[in-house]
């Protein structure tokens, strides 16, 4: 009651602005002077979704300027739609509302919206010659053989699966063996597919060409030669200038520089505002911040994903963290690179942050036998200096009578199912001792005694004692009754609420009786990228454990 009849029409009834220009040209004979219409070529029947900008997608029937916005950014993404139905991978548009758009919009570059659309910038403005528009089976990426007409994300992955238990295709009819594969789809791909790769093919647009053996579920890339220095080696001239390494995008058309793609990439990639802002003093008083990190299986080739990089380096940074306990190191080599990347930034937003003391080194424990533990430390900041002083040194710089057996015992530790790595920094001219530690499975009771001996004798020695490190359990935590936990057992400590993990800090004796003032917590946003790959999306984690901190009072 009371309603007008536009409020009451049904959804199915409405109609699009654009619709109604359709149907007026259709009979112009029976509109008035006041709808003439201007030529036909200024108004295409279709809009071509891979050149409208946001405004012109609002015109749209059902699409708002949050619509139109994730149309455009996932059009950046993947290079161009290739078809229509290819809008169905946009978040926010389902079957319903893709069968609105359907008799709206067109994907063929030749139909565009205007002159001024026309002169749009866009990723896919230059054609490859036509011999080079075949997508080799043999060599091309889920995301680039996904891009084929006709095939979806689950076909081009098993094609992927299939090449790599098999072997190379021999025959494009050998497709037909491929899960998922039909007799029609074969032979309506086939035309857009070869066994042998492109003169100009080179890696897929977000893997620049590394392997992940971290992630069980990707596929091994083709490697592209050279392009680990070009990603780690800084331009001398210019921020924004690109390299000279092209690569080919998933839609087989043009080319663009690495770099241009990576800032792309990590434009996209949220990077949180810091709460609080930290200033290296808490209430008068000088302090530093101390933070443990499971990178989760970190090697050099996973460090080389620039997106990996960046999540580590700009947290570390904006976080304002002093020194940070690693685990699982697969290649200590790969804690160079994280060094060399906070030095020397190679990428964007690394270079951009401008409180960095460039002066950060690192520490390692060398293990023949599986994953190893490490630091990274930042040697001088804002009047804080850290110095890796090392744990046989401790009995020279410390006169406590059993500074020498301190020393002996934590050189001492060590466990099959637990790894364990203390070091001793100088903290200000202050001795620290922070004991690095992973539980593969579960805490042996008899390094659980050692540990507490060695808190004990810690508290004795008057020397500040903090473990830091991977837990697994909380009832390995519970084990450490000489040591007080910092972090509420309710924080979750992991990216997944589903990933096992129970990473803690706790110090020897009480924070009553120690240099830290209580301050700590879990960091839990900007640990993704979208250039971190994702089961077979993007858009990952950098490791699915998050970084956890701590503050220590330091002497002025």
């Amino acid at each position: 009651m009371g309603q007008s009849p536009s409020s009451v029409r049904s959804k199915s009834s409405r109609r699009s602005f654009r619709g109604f220009v359709r149907r007026a040209k259709s009979n112009k004979s029976s509109l008035s002077h006041t709808f003439n219409l201007p030529p036909s070529e200024e108004y295409p029947e279709l809009m071509n979704v891979n050149t409208a900008t946001e405004e012109q997608l609002m015109t749209l029937p059902g699409v708002n300027r949050q619509l139109a916005r994730e149309i455009v950014r996932h059009r950046q993404m993947i290079g161009r739609f290739k078809r229509v139905d290819d809008l169905a991978l946009v978040s926010g548009i389902g079957a319903e509302k893709l069968e609105l758009l359907r008799p709206e919009i067109c994907t063929n570059i030749k139909r565009q919206l205007s002159r001024a659309s026309s002169c749009t910038h866009s990723l896919d403005s230059v054609r490859l010659p036509s011999e080079n528009k075949l997508c080799s089976i043999n060599s091309s990426s889920v995301f680039q053989l996904q891009c084929v007409p006709g095939l979806n994300q689950e076909i081009a992955a098993n094609i992927v699966d299939y090449r790599n238990k098999k072997g190379p295709f021999k025959s494009l009819d050998d497709l037909i063996k491929v899960r998922g594969m039909d007799i029609v789809r074969l032979s309506t791909v086939k035309h857009h597919l070869s066994l042998e790769p492109r003169k100009c093919e080179s890696v897929q647009l977000l893997s620049n060409g590394h392997t992940y053996p971290w992630r069980d579920d990707l596929p091994n890339e083709p490697t592209l030669n050279g392009v680990k220095e070009v990603l780690r080696t800084p331009h001398r001239k210019s921020l924004s200038m690109p390299t000279k390494l092209p690569i080919t995008l998933p839609n087989g058309f043009a080319t663009a520089p690495v770099n241009d793609i990576l800032d792309l990439l990590a434009a996209y990639s949220h990077r949180p505002v810091v709460e609080e802002l930290f200033t290296y003093e808490r209430n008068g008083i000088r302090c530093c911040r101390l933070a443990s990190w499971n990178l989760h299986q970190l090697s050099i080739d996973k460090i080389t994903n620039p997106g990996v990089r960046e999540v580590v380096c700009r947290t570390i940074l904006e976080n304002k963290l002093s020194i940070i306990a690693i685990q699982d190191i697969l290649d200590p080599a790969a804690m160079k690179i994280i060094c060399d990347e906070l030095n020397c930034p190679a990428l964007r937003r690394v270079r951009e942050w401008r409180c960095n003391s460039h002066k950060w080194d690192y520490c390692c424990y060398e293990s023949t036998d599986g994953p190893t533990l490490g630091f990274i430390y930042e040697s001088s900041h804002k009047g804080v200096t850290v110095e890796d002083v090392g744990v046989d040194q401790l009995h020279l710089l410390s006169e406590a009578p059993d500074a020498r057996r301190l020393g002996e015992e934590l050189t001492a530790l060590r466990s099959d199912k637990c790894l364990v790595s203390p070091q001793v920094f100088l903290i200000c001219g202050r001795l620290v001792t922070v004991v690095n530690v992973q539980c593969r499975e579960w805490l042996h009771e008899d390094l659980a005694v050692r540990l507490n001996g060695v808190a004990e004798l810690a508290l004795a020695c008057k020397l500040p004692l903090i473990l830091v490190g991977e837990f697994q359990r909380l009832d390995n935590v519970q084990l450490l009754k000489s040591c007080e936990s910092l972090l509420d057992e309710s924080i979750v400590t992991t990216v997944d609420a589903s990933v096992a993990g129970q990473s803690a800090i706790l110090c020897a004796g009480s924070v009553s009786n120690s240099s830290l003032n209580g301050h700590c917590g879990a960091i839990k946003s900007g640990l993704s990228h979208l250039a971190i790959p994702r089961g077979w999306s993007w858009g990952g984690p950098a490791s699915p454990y998050c970084p956890i901190w701590v503050e220590m009072n330091v002497p002025d």
